[in-house]
């Protein structure tokens, strides 16, 4: 009997691109007893592992551009930028196969014991990951995953599978069967298995705050290793001394990069009170200057909103904040024939701590201008909240920058710049932005579990 499948459509255009099977709990108990069968196999030899990992790095290079237009036309993003995604997949995967690290390490002996410490794959891991950036998302989980040995269900959001389904054929030419298998659902039925079926050891969640928690709470019945990477609200905090055309410049392209859809986005720009007119204008100036359109379409610098509701939460948090006070500087409207989720680029000035659109993650195309007076005050503001994903700091004075940047409790501090993450530096958030880490050695470790053995000689 064939599975059910769901349609996936392209926000831009609304049109139906692609189909997705509606897997069932069954399917994931398939897919855990055949990962089971591949395991033993697959932990037995790194080196074995590490050059499949070359290999793939070299196909996803090889097929970045086809595979690049598929993601652009499920998700909505600008073309080079899909097209990019494949390739920092390639990278992830070159990176973890050529780190460097110990699968054993040996203790000093004592009273003629000899103690070993040995670092073993954690076992069956399930990733969980959301719809704006599908592919890097996932290879971030994925690399340092199958370089330590475990296998993997991947579960990708319900409205961009067909890219990971893409690339999951296409890292399974070369790795063996059953090490690597992608279950898809339109519903949370996939995720509610692969966090509470007890054979899957670990699970590795990026997504909605709201999502992670109750996802980390289905695993605590099977005592399951958890990272979470979830929501940030990411201050970019402008001193007296910035460069205000070239600060805005590197915040506009940070703030509505994927139409404002990045979990590490600029979301809330500080401005000292006497610079935020001169500052406001700069930002209008750079806004303007993005041409809204089809992903795949010459000339788009920025495609839709991906959902009629993640689109509609952002102008209820924009109207609410005229409402009460706050003042449309630019945008607001839809900016696109197309009949998909756009929306302009739009800047709300004079908002202030308490709107929701400061102190909540909006997740889209619009960015509040704060004014303030003392910059302890805002860097005490940002600590209050919830979030703590990553913020910026903007100013030539460099240590002052730093001394501003060690004050603030997130999980990335950037100076004079936002949205650059590195291949071996940890990325991960504070407070409800998530538990664990990402990327370089850090990453690696929350696949290995470490295990002592205690000898003395016999007898």
């Amino acid at each position: 009997m064939p599975v059910p499948v769901y349609d996936v459509l392209d926000p831009a255009t609304l049109e139906v691109i692609g189909q997705a099977p509606e897997h069932t709990e069954n399917d994931v108990q398939a897919a855990i007893d055949t990962a089971r069968g591949a395991a033993r196999a697959w932990a037995a030899d790194r080196e074995v592992r590490r050059g499949m990992l070359r290999l793939v790095a070299e196909r996803i290079r090889a097929r970045a551009p086809q595979l690049g237009r598929l993601l652009s036309r499920e998700q909505g993003k600008v073309l080079m930028e899909a097209i990019g995604e494949f390739r920092v997949a390639a990278d992830l995967f070159d990176y973890y196969a050529d780190l460097a690290w110990n699968e054993s390490e040996d203790l000093p002996q004592r009273d003629g014991r000899s103690l070993q410490v040995q670092y073993r794959p954690v076992g069956l891991v399930g990733t969980i990951t959301p719809w704006n950036f599908p592919i890097s998302l996932l290879c971030v989980k994925l690399a340092p995953a199958l370089v330590a040995g475990c296998t993997v269900i991947a579960k990708p959001s319900a409205t961009t599978p067909l890219s990971t389904m893409a690339l999951v054929d296409l890292v399974n030419e070369v790795l063996p069967a059953g090490v690597l298998q992608v279950r898809t659902s339109s519903r949370r039925t996939v995720n509610v298995a692969l966090a509470s079926l007890p054979q899957v050891r670990k699970i590795s969640f990026t997504g909605s705050t709201d999502v992670g928690t109750a996802v980390a709470a289905s695993a605590t019945a099977s005592v399951k290793r958890v990272t979470l990477e979830l929501g940030g609200n990411d201050p970019a905090i402008v001193l007296e001394d910035a460069d205000l055309e070239a600060t805005a410049r590197g915040i506009v392209g940070s703030a509505f990069r994927n139409a404002g859809q990045v979990c590490m986005a600029v979301k809330r720009a500080y401005v000292p009170r006497h610079l935020q007119a001169r500052f406001t204008e700069a930002i209008v100036a750079e806004s303007a200057k993005l041409s809204l359109g089809h992903g795949i379409a010459e000339g788009t610098t920025m495609g839709p909103m991906h959902s009629q509701k993640q689109r509609e939460t952002v102008r209820e948090l924009v109207s609410s904040a005229v409402s009460s006070g706050a003042r449309v500087a630019h945008g607001g409207g839809v900016g696109c024939d197309l009949p998909g989720y756009f929306m302009e680029p739009t800047i709300i000035t004079d908002a202030v701590p308490g709107m929701g659109l400061v102190d909540e993650e909006q997740f889209g195309s619009a960015l509040p201008i704060i004014g303030y007076d003392d910059l302890g005050e805002v860097i005490d503001h940002v600590n209050d909240g919830p979030f703590g994903l990553g913020a910026s700091i903007w100013s030539p004075d460099l240590e002052r920058a730093r001394q501003a940047a060690f004050e603030i409790e997130a999980g990335t501090v950037w100076i004079n710049q936002h949205t650059v993450v590195e291949l071996d530096a940890p990325f991960g958030g504070w407070k409800t932005s998530g538990t664990g880490r990402e990327r370089g050695a850090w990453g690696l470790h929350e696949y290995l579990e470490p295990r002592t053995i205690n000898a003395r000689t016999h007898g």
